[in-house]
Order: structure tokens, then C-alpha cells, then sequence
């Protein structure tokens, strides 16, 4: 539905594009201080409807990783006793409509204000269930999926989510409003830029490290098939999953690593192929970072114990919306330190209340922040960053917490 300015708080930012940053912005008088070109600002927002992760780079280009959508009733009633998270700040206007309320405020000001790129990890609803409706009123210069144009892997999604209203309206959206679309190249390190000063920052790069079955191999922009789709068709006897098969990336500036896989899984045994483990060759990969988020929200068959002890992170982004994130033993690998491990510091978007009651205080102690945006602020040359907690039950960006600073290793 195409919403009309005067109608909707939403278009509290469409008519106010060119607005400039004054002491009246919330983004400043609440104690955020915006964005400055040199600083790299990751914002985990918390929406209740699933993952969304915005990206403000060293010179201003934007990028969204995932705008998710979730129909709490419906997830309840059918995953029941699961429980999901509230939508946030309350259900007053849709998931989109606050998620382009926030990026609206933190985004560099320009004349022709769109997003220059919005990547989507997988087709599940809460990691791209908003992004149409999104980008009708925020448009994206540059959508990067996972299979387009074709959508053939492991088989026809155009015919097997034909159903899928979700998948039907952003196949439509892409089509009728002739979005440049791409696939993500696996391996490549040039696939997304730095679009405005790039020369300025020759150490901020984004490297794409997977991509369906497809992974990078840690050198150059070497990539090699770990499993074929006829694998997983097999296994799953004519049916599919898509977590398995969600993007990854590694974005480096300086000294600064930061690692985002959306649901790719790595539980060993149990029945599972081996192929079901994409953890291990990604971890192989990547190595060392500063900051990570959970694979597949911290759910029990993500973030082995190889790929906890191969990136080592001194900062953990959960990105929860249910009852059951985290799964406890991964949990358990997470706050487990050995004499070369980092002692990391964890932190979750929206951790529901079912869950700290179940795990106990044990578990409660050894967060840092359960509640709230999270935000990671990298400073020029990636030498230092830190983690900022905003309040998610306003459109006001009130700081409530910070965190570091922390230092690259």
C-alpha cells in the first residue's frame, strides 16, 4: 500500500529528507552523537520482527544486511509453547515503517537520500519479510540476494514458493520497479564499495565469504563448492532448507574485523549430512574478528565450537526475537574461556523474559545488555571501536549503556 505523507507518522522522515541535524534532532539531544565521516556505525536495530542490521561506512555509503517481519500470533500458534519477543517500539505502525524511522535519523544527510545497498541473507520472513515495503518509501540503489536473477538453487524457488507471499511480492517489487539486483559473488572483495570517498580509506574493506553452497576460501578471491544442490535435495527428499544457504561476510577497516552469516548452521552429527556444518569452512576462512553476531540468532544448531574458538570475539551481537535464543550449549561455548580465548562480552537485541527465567541468573550475569539497539561505532583506522546500547521503546535514540572502548587485536 503506497502511504501518503500527511497521513502517517511514518512519513515523519519522508517529509523531512533535507532536514538538518539541529539540537531539536533526536539523534542528538538524547546523547547519540551521529555519524562523522571516518566512523564505521553497525546498528543491530531491535524491531521485534527478525534481523535488521544498518551500516553507515567510513564515507558515508550505506548498506541494510536484512529487514525482517514477524507475525508473532501466527508463530506462537503454530511453534507453541515458543514464545516470541513484542514487536518494538509497539505495533502502532508496521516493522518497515520503524525501521525507516530509525534509519531515517541516522543516516548522512544528501540530497537524494537512498540506501546504496540492501543485501538479504535468505528468504525466510524474519531476515527480508520488510524489506519491500521498505524500500518503497527508503529506496535502495542496489539489492544483493543470494540467487538472483535466475532462483534456481537447489531447485525452482519461482515454482516451490509460489505460494510464498513474501517471496511472490519481492520477485514483483524487483520487476515492476526495475531495482538493480545482483547475486552475491562468493570470494569477491570488490563486489561492495565504498562509493563516495573510497580512495580516502584504502583499509575498509568488505570481503563476501558465502553465498548459498559456495565458499570463500580465505585466499585472494578463491571460492570452492562445499555442497551441490542436488545434497541437499537428497537429504531433505525433495524439499530444502534455506538456512544453510544464507550469505556471509567479513568487513575489515584497519585493524577491525566484524563477521554477520545470517542463519548459516554448524551442528555435527546427529544424523545431519556433513555439509550441514558450513560453519567449520567459514570459520577456516574468516579467522579472527572483533565482533561477530550469532549464526541463526544463537539458535542450538549454530556457532560450533570451531567457529566460537576460530574468531574469537570480544564482542558477541545476538540477534534474538524468540524464547529459545540461545540454545544453552551455545551459550555455554560462548562464555567458556581458555588461556588464549578472549573474555568476550555479549549482547542481545531482545532477550524474552521465558528464557532468563529457564537458564536462571547465571545465565543473566553474563551479558552485558539484554534490551535495545545495538551499536557498534568503529573509529578511523579501525584502532578502536565501541558498543553503544540505545533504547528501543521510543523513535528517541536515548543512549542507555556504552561499553569499551575496546581495542583491535
Amino acid at each position: 500500500m503506497l502511504l501518503v505523507c500527511p497521513f502517517t507518522i511514518l512519513f515523519f522522515y519522508s517529509c523531512n529528507q533535507n532536514k538538518k541535524i539541529t539540537k531539536e534532532n533526536p539523534a542528538i539531544i538524547n546523547g547519540f552523537q551521529p555519524w562523522e565521516k571516518g566512523f564505521f556505525d553497525i546498528h543491530h536495530i531491535n524491531t521485534g520482527g527478525g534481523d535488521a542490521t544498518f551500516f553507515i561506512l567510513p564515507d558515508g555509503t550505506t548498506m541494510l544486511f536484512d529487514a525482517g517481519r514477524l507475525d508473532k500470533d501466527a508463530f506462537e500458534e503454530k511453534y507453541a509453547p515458543l514464545k516470541a519477543i513484542s514487536q518494538k517500539p509497539n505495533d502502532s505502525l508496521s516493522v518497515a515503517q520503524w525501521l525507516g524511522i530509525y534509519i531515517k535519523n541516522i543516516i548522512p544527510k544528501s540530497k537524494d537520500q537512498k540506501i546504496d545497498y540492501a543485501l538479504i541473507s535468505h528468504f525466510h520472513e524474519d531476515h527480508y519479510g520488510s524489506l519491500v515495503e521498505l524500500g518503497r518509501v527508503m529506496p535502495f540503489r542496489k539489492i544483493i540476494d543470494r540467487n538472483y536473477p535466475d532462483y534456481n538453487f537447489p531447485f525452482d524457488l519461482k515454482e516451490y514458493l509460489s505460494k510464498d507471499d513474501a517471496f511472490m511480492e519481492y520477485l514483483t517489487y524487483i520487476e515492476e520497479n526495475k531495482i538493480l539486483a545482483e547475486a552475491l559473488k562468493t570470494g569477491s572483495d570488490s563486489q561492495i564499495k565504498l562509493l563516495k570517498e573510497g580512495a580516502k580509506y584504502p583499509s575498509f574493506k568488505i570481503q563476501n565469504v558465502k553465498s548459498n553452497g559456495t565458499i570463500w576460501t580465505g585466499k585472494g578471491n578463491e571460492a570452492f563448492e562445499y555442497f551441490i544442490a542436488e545434497d541437499m535435495i537428497s537429504f531433505y527428499k525433495g524439499k530444502y532448507n534455506e538456512n544453510p544457504l544464507s550469505l556471509a561476510l567479513k568487513i575489515s577497516y584497519g585493524d577491525f574485523d566484524y563477521f554477520t552469516g545470517g542463519d548459516n548452521t554448524g551442528l555435527q552429527g546427529f544424523g545431519l549430512p556433513e555439509w550441514f556444518d558450513v560453519e567449520t569452512p567459514i570459520a577456516k576462512a574468516v579467522g579472527k574478528v572483533e565482533v561477530t553476531t550469532l549464526n541463526h540468532h544463537g539458535n542450538r544448531d549454530a556457532t560450533n565450537e570451531f567457529f566460537v574458538n576460530s574468531l574469537d570475539p570480544k564482542v558477541v551481537i545476538q540477534q534474538s526475537w524468540c524464547s529459545d535464543h540461545p540454545g544453552q550449549e551455545v551459550y555455554q561455548r560462548l562464555i567458556y574461556k581458555d588461556n588464549n580465548a578472549e573474555k568476550r562480552d555479549i549482547f542481545a537485541t531482545d532477550m524474552h523474559d521465558e528464557t532468563i527465567v529457564t537458564y536462571g541468573p547465571w545465565f543473566k550475569e553474563n551479558y552485558k545488555s539484554m534490551h535495545g539497539h545495538i551499536v557498534v561505532r568503529v573509529y578511523p583506522n579501525g584502532k578502536k571501536y565501541e558498543v553503544i546500547i540505545l533504547n528501543d521503546e521510543s523513535i528517541k535514540l536515548t543512549v542507555k549503556q556504552r561499553f569499551g572502548p575496546y581495542y583491535s587485536k
